[in-house]
This record gives C-alpha cells, structure tokens and sequence, in this order.
C-alpha cells in the first residue's frame, strides 16, 4: 500500500470521524458537546432535553428538544442564555419523550439518508418534516441569525425555519406573502389587497380586528395598497418596517440589542426587546395600542371593558362559559326562542358599549323607542346598539367583539328574560332625542359600517371640540378646580348654537366635554386618538350622510 501524505491522511480522518458521529445517535454520547450540524443518518431523541443538539456558531441560539409536559416535547429554536423559543417545527403537535415497546429510543428528529428532517412520535408516526430530498451529504446547522438551514452537498440551501415562521420573527427574517405568525386563532398576515393585518379566526367567527376597524380604508390608517412586494421585518436597530407603510420604532431603537417580533396570546404584536442587565424581555413597541380592540378577546357575548384597565365581564343575565378561559365568552341563562311572545323579554342597557359588525339590519333616524320595538318583535334580534342624534339603530343577531368605553357616544341594549329583575332594566324609551327628516334609510348592516370616510368628515365638529378643550383647559388653569358633570344637561344645552333650535342630542354634546376634560388629565389615562376621532365622528355629514356608513 503506498505511503499517504500528511495532508491526505488528516482529510481521511476527518471523514471518518465525521462517518462515525453521524452513525451514532445522540442518546449513546451523553458527554458529548452540542453539535454544529446534523449529517445524513444521524439522529437525536428527547431523553436528554436538558442538552443542546445544535448551537449556533457564535451561542446566541440553541436547538434541540423542548419540554412542554410532563412528557411531551417539540423540537424547537431558543434563544440561549434566557431560553426563550423562537421557532417550532410542531407547535401543535408534541411528541412524547418516553420509548415505548415499538420504539426503544422515543420520538427522534432523523436527517435521513435522502436528506429529509423528519420529526417521529414513540409509535414511528411522522408529525413533521421537512420534505426535502438533497440526497447524500446534506448537513443540518444553525447560523447566527437563529435560521435552521438544510443544505445540500452542492452548498446550496434547499430548507430553511425562516420561511416556516410560528409566533415570532428575527431580526433579518422576512414575513412574507405566503407566511404568517400565528398565536391560537389569530394570525398576522398580509391579504390579497398587500396590506399587512391582524386576523381573528375563531371556532364560529373570522374577522379583521388591525388595522383600526374604524377606519373605512387602509389608505386612512397610512397603509399604501398599491404595492406588490408584500414583505415585513425587523432590522437590527429596532424597526419593523412593512411594505405597506407600516412602521414601529423600538423605543430602545440602536445596534447592539437583541430583540424579536412576537404576536402574543392576546392577539397582539409587539417588538421584545432584552434587557442584558435583568435578562427579561420588555416590550419596547406594539401594534394594537386600546387591547379591547382586539377580536375574541372577552369570547362571545363577553364585553370588553377599558375603563379601568383591561378587564373582561359578561353582561347581565349571561355567566361564563368556562370560568378559567375568557376566549370562550359567555352564555345567557335564558333561551330566545321563536315560539316565545315578544312580552316575555325586556332590554337592559349596557352604556357606551358596542358589539363590533354582524348587523342583523341597520336604520336610521329611528328613536330609542322604534329601535327597541324592532328588535322586541324579532326572535333573530339579540341586542341592539343605538346612538342618539342621527337616530341610528343597529340590530345584532350575534354579540361578539364587545366593547365597553366611556368615549363612544351610544349604548347596547342586550335582549333577556322578563324575569330579570334588577333597577338596571327599567329604561326609559324617550331618553334621547332624534331630528327626523322625511323618509328613512334601509341598509344591510356590515362589519366595515363603522369605517369613517374621509370625504364625509364634517370637521366643525373639531373646531367645537378644540375650542371647547382650549376653554376648560383655561378654566383649570384660571380656577384650579376640575368640572364635574352635575346638571350637566342644563350647562351643555347653554352652550349649544341656538341655530340649532334644540335639535341635537344632549348626551352626544355631553360626551365632546367629556372627552376634553379627559384629555387635561392623567397624561396615562387620556384617550387615544382613535377613541377621540370615533367619538366626534357620531354625527352626519353635510349631504345627511351618517359618518359611520
């Protein structure tokens, strides 16, 4: 046999021991160090979950199994020192950690002598895989970036976790057309229209809760429609930059800190940000800023209540579905059936509150008496929302994504059993006002018929609201007392044009006070100005067109 060179017989050990590494699985070296890459043949199972499979080159992120349960595991990417994951190749389905008579080593992730990553169950069953086929000398890393790559022996990258995002995303890492993070029913997305949104996709409901579902365009929430890009990420210093004019800015915005895009159980988004002094995580931007906003939050039935801080209650005469899980609403203690006369029922109203879109039907300049009638005699009508002014009456026939807050300038009535006895049910049906011009409108109610035009903004109302927050401001300043609303009525009524010949509604006029006193306060607990620019915009246009169309 001739004499090997030096350099030869180093290049043969190295493929022989690289041979021997990937013939042997994970459990048979419980001293050995993590790996940098998987080869084709190797294996690793969940018996040692405490140790890392794959770090990346520079130990930001570690791969490996990640324990869940008592025993059950995902395969999963986790920042390192603080163990947060990041990627899931099987969030929805664990594997089990223990061998079983049909497999004596457990669940394992295999890179198979095809060069497909495929994660078994104890029983052999595929709960995920890859579905690449590179053949032989396919290698498995992690780089820097937190990216799970697979790649072929040509050196070209035939799989990797960027493109199969879960909940998060990294910095570098792009969300695109046909990817999206997802949190239990509710998804970030782009849609068919290029605009990045936030979707509610639950068991009886789908519908878009971001942008503002308040706004009756994406162009009046800043997004651009027109591009065919569809990409977002977050770069290296901090912002989250959509290609539909989206932005957030971290507010520790700079290089040097590692951070990630998560959209969280409650169905928001936020940019994390990590403390390397306390090695948490602190959100430093968020998509959603009111969270009662959010749809399916409080579940059906169940209002949203921001008043007093994010809190979830269900209405009268309702209870809890399940005590410990608000997502699942609540259920009324009493049935609405067809058979059953319209005498059985009563109305007990639920101020300033709203349950958002499926309108059984909507009207117009109809009084709190007409509305009240109409959903009485309808076994379909469980509640009604009725804003005073334009007389709008909006008839619900489901009661989700229910909101309750002090700016909305109109109140929900929800449908219950006659028996219910409580001082909270005995409403007056005059108690607002409405000017009534000949004739009515019908229209089929919609989940966008809160969205507010821009071309039917009657901005006068802003001019009154600005000059009435300059006065009290003034009135603080001078006095040094604040304004209670005693006799509120009577004071309001003197401040209105007399053009108007008493035809406005008192409480709508009420609320515009309202809000600018709450705008001289706690600076962190003034409203918002999407609250702000709902409540003035309760009124019709200058063609009798309501806002809200």
């Amino acid at each position: 046999m001739a004499k090997q060179s030096l350099p030869e017989r180093r290049k043969m050990s190295a493929v022989l021991f690289l041979s021997l590494l990937s013939s042997l699985s994970f459990q048979f070296c419980s001293c050995a160090s993590p790996w940098q890459a998987m080869t084709t043949g190797s294996s690793m199972t969940p018996q040692d979950h405490d140790r890392i499979f794959l770090l990346s080159p520079d130990t930001t992120f570690s791969c490996g199994f990640h324990q869940v349960g008592t025993n059950a595991f995902t395969f999963a990417i986790w920042y390192t020192t603080v163990k947060t994951v990041v990627w899931t190749a099987n969030p929805f389905s664990t594997v089990n950690g223990y061998s079983s008579p049909v497999n004596l080593y457990g669940s394992r992730i295999s890179l198979n002598k095809d060069g497909n990553l495929v994660l078994a169950d104890t029983n052999g069953s595929t709960v995920w895989e890859s579905k690449t086929s590179s053949g032989k000398n396919t290698i498995v890393s992690l780089l820097d970036t937190g990216n799970l790559v697979i790649i072929d022996s040509g050196n070209k990258t035939v799989w990797q976790s960027f493109d199969s995002p879960t909940d998060t995303l990294l910095p570098r890492q792009n969300l695109k057309k046909d990817t999206r993070l997802v949190s239990g029913y509710r998804y970030l997305y782009f849609d068919s229209y290029n605009i990045l949104r936030l979707l509610y996709d639950g068991p009886e409901i789908t519908s878009i809760y971001w942008p503002s579902q308040y706004a009756s365009t994406p162009l009046a929430d800043g997004r651009n429609r027109y591009n065919n890009t569809r990409v977002a990420f977050l770069d290296e210093e901090g912002n989250f930059v959509s290609s539909d004019g989206f932005k957030i800015v971290a507010s520790d915005s700079g290089l040097g800190v590692k951070r990630r895009i998560t959209i969280d159980k409650d169905g928001n988004f936020r940019i994390y940000s990590l403390d390397a002094s306390t090695g948490s995580w602190v959100v430093t931007g968020q998509a959603v800023i009111q969270m009662c906003y959010v749809h399916g939050l409080c579940g059906k039935n169940g209002l949203c209540d921001y008043s007093k801080g994010l809190k979830c209650r269900c209405p009268p005469e309702h209870v809890m579905v399940d005590p410990t899980d608000w997502n699942k609403g609540c259920k009324p203690t009493f049935t609405i059936s067809s058979k059953q006369p319209p005498e059985d029922f009563t109305f007990v109203k639920q101020p300033h509150a709203d349950f958002f879109g499926f309108d059984l039907r909507s009207k117009q300049y109809l009084s709190l008496e007409e509305c009240w009638d109409i959903c009485l005699n309808d076994s379909l009508c469980i509640s009604f929302t009725y804003q005073g002014g334009a007389g709008w009456c909006y008839m619900k026939y489901l009661n989700y994504n229910g909101q309750q807050y002090p700016y909305f300038l109109g109140d929900n009535y929800i449908k219950v059993s006659k028996s219910f006895n409580s001082s909270a049910s005995s409403i007056s049906k005059q108690e607002s006002l409405t000017c009534r011009p000949n004739g009515s409108e019908i229209m089929l109610g919609s989940e966008n018929m809160y969205g507010i035009k821009k071309d039917t903004i009657k901005w006068i109302y802003f001019y009154v609201f600005a000059a009435i927050l300059g006065a009290l401001e003034l009135l603080v300043i001078v006095t040094g007392w604040c304004l209670f609303f005693k006799n509120t009525t009577e004071r309001i009524t003197d401040l209105v044009d007399a053009k108007l010949k008493g035809c406005f509604d008192p409480e709508q006029a009420t609320a515009m006070v309202r809000i600018a006193v709450s705008c001289l306060g706690d600076r962190s607990k003034r409203p918002t100005m999407d609250e702000i620019l709902k409540a003035l915009m309760a009124y019709d246009d200058e063609d009798g067109h309501p806002a809200y169309s």
